[in-house]
């Protein structure tokens, strides 16, 4: 089927050009120093605008007004003595958020962007946050008066908050001539990605201002934002490093407008991210696996028909596995109107390397087709015709440049780098990689100074996740790490335990286990849990106090997990008390229930050592 002709940009958009290229070419050392200049060189041109319940565009900001309102704040925070001090960043999706966070990289506060709260959920976020400002001895809160008002109450009577100041932005009078220029090291860091769940530790990922302009000069590169890059569309969360850096400050930094919409509109109608492509012709917009699969589901031949799709240059798909089946989806139904396959991109990346690590080239989806039985021996063996095969997506390639970037395969107990084709942890170098943990030097060390046998002096980062190399080609393949990535978002096991374990008196605390298992179609969570000594457990209704209805516990599970981590449980599995997989120690093993669930056998009960 004939599809429509790939927009370019017209002779008015072309026109500054010029002016962003000399920018890019400049090679500015922060960035304060780059986005000013882009301030200078395109005062005029739209930088970003909110669309109004995913629909409505509302007035731009051009880059002038962001770089004066970022200064604005800068200024203010540069009269709080706020250099290097933790600012958290509270907004809901708007244009503040953007100007917030350029505004503490003007002042050289260290952003730590965090979710505002939902609605109805306040007291329980605010136990999330309180986490974060404890672990990052915030100083700031920056938010908007909307956010703090409806903060205000909780605030006052929570410990932990006595030490930070709110600020909205929003209500800060313009302080833009105010603002004192300052010299900034490349190593300074520019913000705190913190990446735990909602009861753990968190963990805040230090990244410096080289780390971020290396990956928004590899990125946009690779996803050509300089030769064809025009506007962007954003529906990601700017407290994920896919929304904040490939969503935001990619785009915006190539002299890019971007539209924002709030996730939440887009999850609701999922066919307005499409729309708002269309009707604002963005050359680039990306998201999760399941976004891609979602608008399938959520739009019907009629919407489809609607659209033009032609703009769409670049749709990079990543955060969580990509699946063949989804894409195949997507290209099946877009593609007669107008996206072209060679737009989608896969990507593999993660917080600790700033974001992206490998990307697709222009060919779009590269599909490899394994043996499975190879594949379970830690070993890739193209699939012959007829045998057992699993079809994955490979994640693109390293590219090269001044960024010095390497990855390698290695068997993650000896350190040794393995032959091409056999299976094992990525571990990646290079100017991306972040400074490591905040307050974390252990942690930071174990993970971040890693080195390969027989390759001294060079330090890479251990991923936490498994591939294998297809040529230049990185192929994922699972995850060493216990986190369960679902719809783009990490969730801990053992955050999920402990809800499963409150939800119904008849489980035994200790004595659960979380896990997912990946398959072509979708992520699924599975939980095996134990009941508590005493207990009968039956298959039908009945009366007694030590009596549990499996009916009961399933259905109490599925909704503790749905309203607590927003996810579903596939399948849950009742063991009657010591039968949980546990070390000598009585520890949880994971990995040993994972693989008694993928056989079979759990049901069969478990020996004792």
């Amino acid at each position: 089927m004939h599809q429509p002709a790939i927009s370019r940009p017209t002779a008015a958009e072309a026109m500054p050009r010029a002016e962003i290229g000399a920018v890019l070419a400049a090679g500015h050392r922060d960035l304060t120093a780059h986005f000013r200049a882009l301030a200078q060189a395109i005062p005029d041109q739209p930088a970003v605008s909110y669309l109004e319940r995913g629909e409505a565009a509302g007035a731009p900001l051009s880059f002038a007004a962001l770089d004066r309102h970022a200064r604005s704040l800068a200024a203010y925070l540069q009269q709080r003595q706020a250099e290097g001090a933790r600012a958290l960043m509270l907004f809901d999706a708007g244009v503040e958020l953007v100007y917030a966070f350029l505004g503490c990289v003007y002042g050289r506060a260290i952003a730590v962007p965090l979710p505002a709260p939902v609605a109805g959920k306040v007291d329980r976020y605010l136990l999330r946050v309180k986490n974060v400002v404890a672990d990052g001895a915030v100083r700031f809160a920056l938010t908007t008066a909307a956010i703090k008002q409806r903060l205000q109450d909780q605030i006052a009577t929570m410990s932990g908050f006595e030490n930070v100041e709110w600020i909205a932005v929003d209500e800060l009078p313009d302080l833009s001539a105010q603002w004192q220029p300052e010299s900034v090291a490349p190593g300074e860091l520019a913000y705190l990605q913190y990446t735990s769940g909602s009861t753990s530790v968190p963990k805040g990922v230090m990244v410096t201002h080289h780390n971020l302009l290396t990956l928004i000069r590899y990125n946009g590169q690779i996803a050509g934002c300089a030769e064809y890059g025009t506007r962007a569309v954003c529906w990601m969360p700017y407290f994920h490093d896919f929304g904040m850096i490939d969503g935001l400050l990619t785009p915006l930094a190539h002299g890019m407008a971007v539209y924002l919409m709030s996730p939440f509109d887009f999850v609701q109608q999922p066919m307005r991210w499409l729309r708002a492509i269309d009707r604002h012709r963005a050359t680039h917009s990306s998201g999760p696996n399941f976004s891609f699969d979602l608008v399938v589901r959520k739009s019907t031949p009629e919407e489809r028909a609607a659209l033009d799709l032609g703009c769409w240059r670049r749709a990079h798909n990543a955060s969580e596995p990509i699946r063949a089946a989804s894409i195949g989806r997507f290209l099946d139904a877009f593609t007669p109107h107008g996206f072209a396959a060679a737009a989608m991109a896969p990507t593999y990346g993660l917080a600790e390397a700033t974001l992206l690590v490998t990307l697709a080239g222009d060919g779009g989806a590269r599909y490899f087709s394994a043996d499975t039985e190879e594949l379970s021996q830690n070993r890739f063996s193209p699939a012959e015709p007829g045998s057992a095969a699993r079809t994955m997506v490979g994640s693109g390639q390293i590219w090269p440049g001044p960024w010095q970037l390497d990855l390698r395969i290695v068997d993650a107990d000896s350190g040794c780098e393995l032959a091409p084709g056999a299976v094992g942890e990525v571990w990646v170098s290079g100017d991306i990689v972040a400074a490591g943990y905040w307050n974390r030097p252990q942690a930071t060390a174990e993970r971040f100074h890693c080195e390969i046998a027989g390759r001294p002096g060079r330090r890479y980062l251990r991923t936490g996740d498994l591939g294998f190399m297809a040529g230049a080609e990185l192929v994922i393949t699972g995850r060493c790490k216990d986190v369960i990535i679902v719809e783009g978002r990490n969730h801990y096991p053992q955050d999920i335990e402990g809800t499963v374990e409150k939800s119904h008196g008849a489980l035994r605390p200790g004595c659960t286990i979380a896990f997912a298992v990946e398959t072509e179609e979708q992520t699924r969570v599975v939980v095996v849990c134990e009941i508590r000594q005493g207990y009968q457990l039956s298959e039908e209704a009945a009366d007694g106090p030590m009596v549990a209805v499996r009916k009961d516990i399933e259905r109490a599970v599925r909704k503790a997990v749905a309203e607590e981590h927003q996810l579903r449980a596939h399948d849950i599995l009742i063991l009657h008390p010591g039968l949980l997989p546990k070390t000598t120690s009585g520890k949880v093993e994971r990995s040993d229930c994972k693989s008694r669930y993928l056989e079979g056998v759990l049901l069969q009960g478990v020996p004792r050592l």
